[in-house]
């Protein structure tokens, strides 16, 4: 069965439009089905605008030039697709050249988090809490929500957020799911829709949603992620501007009571006891972005071929940028510390202790009345002023600079800790908070060439120099270097960052039913080098990364914030090399990470993937591709997880990994169709013991599913 979901929208009257719980993966795409149908009946010009920084064609004088074409052209449909895609980035400031996904290889892979990274670590669920096993990818943005950072694989922020330029309108539709998808379903939902207006408008939207049930008790969850963006694009002015929410809902389980439970044949998924029941974390997000320049500069007379046209140059560009997020987290359960009666040495086990004692309210609750109503959030404004000065397509010698001031405004907020008084009685606060503003003013800059043939560059600094965050900076850069040869051109590219960070406020100060503390930690210093080859001809890319952390910031033991007592480095080596001998194809991704400590953190020391298939046209139509997928980790101390914090914390006592993940596949493509069948985790009929994702936590049994995806764009 199809799970149910909510589903929040703005539209242009800035009034919620709540849709009621119903079927909605249906009916959503029956809805995007009739707007596409709709948006169709809208004509727009043929003609691209320039580029998407609105260097381009003048809107006013140049049609004088083009007298003598005729005008019975224009009843032809004639228009060829085309869509150029960029993304916001160095502080929403620039832009660069990205792509939609839309490529037939890997299809079958629809995990988010294995999308992102060749290993991560879950909670055996789609949906769930996760984290990667690239220490590169673990990296915080102190500038977010720090109890949304196991969730970023299945959100979009602003920084995500992709902006086009379409001849046509262009819509996306793709759904997946289990072959038995009762009574224990998971499914997926990806619609996209943009289109141009006019040659400088374009508006669009993105809708993302995950249902999964899960096979083990209480650990549905349930990720939606809807944006809306819009791009306006003309000589002198540009504007970029998204809104968005997300929103996860998870049941927490704690974990299987017996994890060797999943060894007996003779138990189903379904009926292995696991720690909670009633439990549940819900986590919201909210942001909305605007980022707008106007431009200064010239026009220049331009000839191609026949063509005679002006063309405005910008030479330097005054630009504003608002940043609004709104972040929650709400964690409720039935009973405050559970425990269990083992028939061995231990005898009963508490799952937060003997000696734990709620801080809040101790007695058992219900479903409607819960013991734990722990709510904590942040409301952040970030405004940004530039001043730049843009590379000079006309001239020989040229590289960007840019200057800002920006200021961040800050409301954090956590449970009350104080006792309530009525008449006679004191009570917990359950569900009331206490609140905390901050404020930061820093400044920064960069200098760049993004447009040169034979070398690129980047440096960008921040230094904060006021309020929470006084003395962070954050230096980085990059060198790009393309090499050219008779066959193809490769890429050599040199990274570098250096920062100093203040821990997150939640770090510092913290009050919930289960944990409290106040600490005063130092700030973080990390430095980072690595360097990247790219050889597309040969299908091999390789590179290294090196850091050296100093007072790093973890989660210890006892599920507590804590800061490194010592400095220590990690290194890491990737490859990924692709081989294709007739129909027969292999790509094969290696991953090595070393550090020096094994106090504060935990990553396998070895990841893979390989994949497998053979490749070919069935009755010269049909793409097919039959093969499969091997992923491996060596084994490691995992992280434990906590789920009043959300939070994976280090542990000694358990390793997992040393477990084959198999896959089998086939997937189609016949035209702008793809579809894919996909057997997952085969390595479970095989071994009976093994898979956890995190200790205590069971990878989901194999499974059979598939999955659709269609392109519209005339």
């Amino acid at each position: 069965m199809l799970s149910f979901i909510e589903i929040t929208v703005i539209p242009c009257c800035g009034k919620f439009l709540s849709l009621p719980p119903m079927n909605i993966q249906l009916k959503f795409i029956t809805f995007v089905a009739l707007l596409f149908a709709f948006t169709l009946t809208f004509g727009q010009s043929p003609r691209m605008g320039g580029n998407s920084s609105g260097q381009g064609r003048s809107q006013g004088g140049g049609g004088a030039m083009n007298k003598g074409k005729s005008k019975s052209s224009a009843a032809k449909d004639t228009i060829v697709f085309k869509m150029k895609v960029f993304q916001l980035h160095d502080g929403y400031s620039r832009l660069k050249d990205s792509r939609l996904d839309t490529v037939f290889s890997d299809f079958h892979n629809y995990n988010p988090a294995l999308k992102h990274s060749i290993s991560a670590q879950s909670l055996g669920n789609l949906g769930s809490s996760t984290q990667s096993n690239d220490y590169f990818q673990r990296s915080f943005d102190s500038n977010e929500f720090l109890f949304l950072r196991n969730y970023k694989d299945y959100i979009t922020l602003p920084k995500d957020i992709h902006f086009y330029n379409t001849t046509k309108p262009f819509t996306l539709l793709e759904y997946g799911q289990w072959f038995n998808n009762k009574p224990k379903g998971e499914s997926w939902l990806h619609v996209f829709q943009t289109q141009n207006i006019n040659s400088a408008l374009n508006v669009g939207f993105s809708f993302n949603s995950i249902a999964s049930q899960g096979k083990y008790l209480t650990q549905e969850a349930k990720d939606n992620s809807l944006n809306i963006f819009a791009s306006y694009n003309i000589d002198r002015y540009d504007l970029w501007f998204s809104i968005g929410k997300n929103k996860s809902t998870n049941q927490e389980n704690g974990g299987l009571l017996l994890p060797t439970d999943i060894e007996n044949p003779d138990l189903k998924p379904e009926n292995i006891p696991v720690w909670f029941n009633g439990t549940s974390a819900e986590t919201n997000n909210s942001f909305a972005l605007i980022s707008h320049q106007y431009k200064f500069g010239k026009w220049i007379k331009v000839k191609e071929k026949d063509e005679e046209f002006q063309k405005f140059i910008p030479r330097f560009t005054v630009m504003h940028t608002l940043d609004f997020s709104d972040n929650s987290r709400n964690f409720n359960e039935v009973e405050p510390n559970p425990f269990f009666d083992y028939n061995d040495s231990r005898g009963r086990v508490y799952f937060y202790g003997t000696q734990h004692l709620p801080y809040i309210n101790s007695q058992e609750g219900s479903d409607k009345v819960p013991a734990t109503q722990d709510k904590t959030g942040m409301k952040r404004i970030t405004n940004l002023f530039y001043l730049k000065g843009v590379e000079a397509p006309d001239r020989k010698y040229t590289f960007g600079k840019q200057a800002y001031i920006g200021n961040d405004l800050i409301n954090l907020y956590f449970p009350r800790e104080e006792l309530i008084y009525t008449p006679g009685i004191m009570r917990p606060p359950l569900g009331l908070t206490q609140s905390k503003s901050l404020s930061n003013t820093f400044v920064g800059g960069s200098i760049f060439q993004s447009s040169a043939k034979f070398l690129n560059w980047n440096g960008s600094g921040r230094y904060y120099i006021q309020g929470y965050k006084a003395g962070d900076f954050d230096l980085s850069g990059n060198i790009d270097k393309p090499i050219r040869s008779s066959k193809d051109t490769s890429f050599v590219r040199l990274i570098g960052r250096m920062t100093n960070t203040t821990p997150d406020y939640f770090y510092n100060h913290y009050y919930s039913n289960h944990f409290k503390w106040d600490n005063s930690f130092n700030k973080t210093y990390e430095l980072m080098v690595g360097a990247t080859y790219d050889k597309p001809y040969r299908r091999l890319k390789l590179g290294f990364k090196y850091s050296i952390v100093n007072r790093y910031m973890y989660w210890n033991e006892a599920s507590l914030p804590a800061q490194a007592t010592s400095e220590f480095s990690v290194a890491q080596f990737f490859v990924r090399k692709d081989f294709k001998l007739g129909v027969l194809n292999l790509q094969n991704s290696v991953m090595y990470q070393k550090s020096t400590t094994d106090k504060f953190m935990h990553i396998p020391e070895l990841s893979t993937r390989n994949t497998v298939f053979l490749a070919g046209n069935i009755a010269k139509v049909l793409a097919t591709q039959i093969g499969f997928d091997l992923r491996y980790d060596t084994g490691y101390y995992a992280d434990y997880y906590s789920p009043a914090l959300g939070m994976f914390y280090v542990q000694h006592a358990e390793k997992i990994g040393n477990f084959p993940w198999l896959d089998v596949f086939v997937d189609l493509k016949l035209k702008r169709t793809r579809f894919y069948v996909k057997y997952s985790n085969i390595g479970t009929k095989i071994k009976r013991k093994g898979y956890y994702t995190t200790p205590g936590y069971a990878e989901q049994i194999s499974s059979l599913s598939f999955g659709l995806s269609w392109t519209f764009y005339n």
